[in-house]
């Protein structure tokens, strides 16, 4: 009787695992899109994610969003538990240890520090050594987790051999998309400055 009212609560925890990742999917989505697009312009990064602050920002859909961290942090490892090592496994770890820190750090500075959280924020430590050496493979690993994580969800009930080129069709798509995003966060083809504002909180 207990194993039974056991699996409506696994597949109850796992439902909700899902919508609450595919939602903080769709936010991710757009938030890489706007950091790409500081590769050919910061202005437009940076208006870009005004307009999508409109949305992301308001309160219920914030909340919302936290909300689905939260419950990615509690429900992930504990529905990762007894399953073998893979790729939807490993990436979904890391992108777990990144949700943390980087929510936490972007909370912080937006209420602790009062600072604009924006692209600066972000590309701020890729200039400042020797905590360039911490945020380059932080970021480059982050993105490659997340298209690795979407092609294992995509790749889902596939063949061996479809799912093969799924993950490395994503795999491939995440290293080439990090590139753009770190290239522009390091001021690679854009003149970025950093503000001095945001390089100071690293002194």
């Amino acid at each position: 009787m207990t194993q039974a009212r056991a699996m409506p609560a696994a597949v109850s925890k796992r439902l909700l695992h899902a919508l609450s990742g595919s939602l903080l999917a769709s936010f991710i989505v757009f938030h890489l899109f706007n950091h790409a697009l500081a590769a050919l312009d910061v202005g437009w990064s940076l208006a870009v994610m005004d307009r999508l602050r409109l949305v992301y920002r308001w309160p219920p859909v914030e909340g919302l969003l936290l909300a689905c961290v939260l419950f990615q942090l509690a429900s992930g490892p504990a529905l990762a538990q007894g399953r073998r090592r893979s790729v939807a496994k490993l990436s979904g770890f890391y992108l777990l240890v990144f949700l943390a820190i980087h929510v936490s750090a972007v909370m912080w500075g937006r209420w602790g520090m009062r600072l604009d959280t924006n692209f600066y924020f972000a590309a701020a430590g890729l200039h400042v050594w020797p905590f360039a050496a911490f945020f380059y493979p932080y970021y480059f690993l982050a993105v490659v987790a997340v298209a690795l994580h979407l092609g294992s969800a995509l790749s889902r009930r596939r063949g061996a051999s479809a799912r093969t080129r799924i993950l490395w069709c994503s795999g491939l798509a995440g290293v080439l998309l990090s590139g753009v995003i770190l290239a522009a966060m390091a001021g690679i083809g854009n003149n970025m400055p950093i503000p001095d504002n945001y390089l100071r909180t690293y002194q």
